[in-house]
């Protein structure tokens, strides 16, 4: 029987963990030591077992003392007084007390809900169907006197296993229902029975209450600080990247009235009097300023920055990334080229390698990350041949962009 229980737990814990890998889950807080404490109690009924692990030898009634902890939304440690023999009936009158336990236990173990892992977690789930798992030591009350006579030790070894289901009623106060088997031996003949003469198996119902302290209020202020800050970073960055794009978004209109203005003059050009060299070197040099300008647009308003001697970019620098994954999500024909730079630190040479290893870092997570097409991006690393100011700044260890002129 014990080895049918055991069997049919460890194909459900292995169900529940299996689970998961699929489960969609909230993000679980992280709560100090001292947080979700509880405490309780439970009202037992126990069919004991004797000698030979015989079923239906004595029932009895106890109580539990019960102290948890929350490890997570799925795992429990649990610490139990236990007191199964109260009070209690023999159906073997013949027998009577020879095959009747009157001890008491201290076990602690394991809660594993199988729902929560199998489903992930959900602050607002009352219900949890559970497996318990504990182990400890027992004391035979009963047998006391033989202890003092024949100096044999009467304490032993319990293992307990068995299923649960918890409801809770309120923030604070859960009920919950437990059916486990207890199987007690001496420590000798904990996994050989030796025909069941030393070992006893008990069946346990159980009906309970737990009183949840839940969290410490140091707790309460770090979570409500971390979320305060949270999303006032996460407003922050949304307001930060819409800003970008319609910095983008406007420099697209000016490009497109430089476009314009090119093409009427170019038509001007065309149109000139013929021997006329000074109105047609006045328009071209004017196109050729607008076009250089122009130039000016097709440079995007920032550029990602880096830390001296690294070519990771930093989380701080990622917004400007969704930026321009955005921008090239809502206009799938640009194209745009990278350009990597390093300040005046380091030699030639090293800083033309790191400055390809930059801009290849900005392309790879664009392409991996975002999803950007590999053939819309170019990269040309550019070493510290453009400085701008102290060659030390920080905006020179950049990557640049560039839309591509088509």
């Amino acid at each position: 029987m014990i080895k049918k229980i055991f069997t049919f737990g460890l194909l459900l814990s292995f169900v529940a963990i299996c689970g998961t890998t699929n489960a969609q889950e909230q993000e679980y807080p992280h709560y100090g030591f001292w947080s979700n404490w509880s405490i309780g109690g439970s009202i037992d009924y126990v069919n004991q077992g004797g000698h030979g692990s015989k079923w239906g030898r004595g029932t009895s009634a106890g109580l539990n003392l019960i102290i948890e902890k929350e490890l997570n939304y799925v795992w429990d440690y649990r610490l139990a007084f236990q007191f199964p023999s109260l009070a209690y009936t023999i159906f073997d009158d013949k027998k009577k007390q020879q095959h009747f336990d009157d001890f008491v236990a201290v076990v602690m173990g394991v809660k594993f809900s199988i729902n929560d892992a199998i489903m992930g977690y959900d602050s607002t789930r009352r219900g949890s169907i559970y497996m318990l798992a504990m182990g400890g030591l027992s004391y035979k009350r009963n047998d006391a006197t033989d202890m003092l006579k024949t100096g044999k030790s009467h304490l032993t070894l319990t293992a307990q296993l068995g299923l649960g289901y918890s409801y809770r009623i309120c923030k604070h106060s859960t009920l919950f229902a437990e059916a486990y088997i207890d199987n007690h031996a001496g420590i000798r003949n904990m996994f050989t029975s030796n025909n069941g003469k030393y070992t006893y198996l008990d069946g346990y119902l159980a009906i309970g209450y737990l009183y949840n302290f839940g969290p410490t209020k140091a707790d309460l202020e770090r979570l409500a600080n971390v979320n305060q800050i949270g999303g006032a970073n996460c407003d922050a960055l949304n307001n930060e990247i819409a800003e970008l794009k319609n910095k983008v978004d406007n420099k697209d209109k000016q490009i497109k009235k430089l476009e314009n203005r090119v093409a009427q003059l170019e038509k001007e050009l065309a149109n000139a009097p013929k021997g006329n060299g000074a109105v047609a070197d006045s328009l071209q040099r004017l196109i050729d300023n607008i076009k250089a300008e122009q130039m000016t647009y097709y440079a995007l308003p920032f550029s990602i920055l880096f830390d001296i001697d690294q070519y990771t970019v930093k989380a701080s620098e990622m917004k400007k990334l969704d930026a321009i994954a955005r921008v090239m999500k809502d206009n799938p024909n640009t194209k745009f080229n990278l350009y990597g730079f390093c300040d005046n630190s380091g030699s030639d040479n090293y800083n033309q390698k790191l400055s390809e290893k930059r801009v290849n870092e900005v392309k790879r997570l664009l392409v991996k990350k975002y999803g950007i097409a590999e053939d819309r991006l170019t990269t040309e690393g550019k070493g510290k041949s453009v400085n701008f100011g102290d060659a030390s700044y920080s905006v020179n260890r950049r990557v640049s962009f560039y839309r591509v002129i088509e």
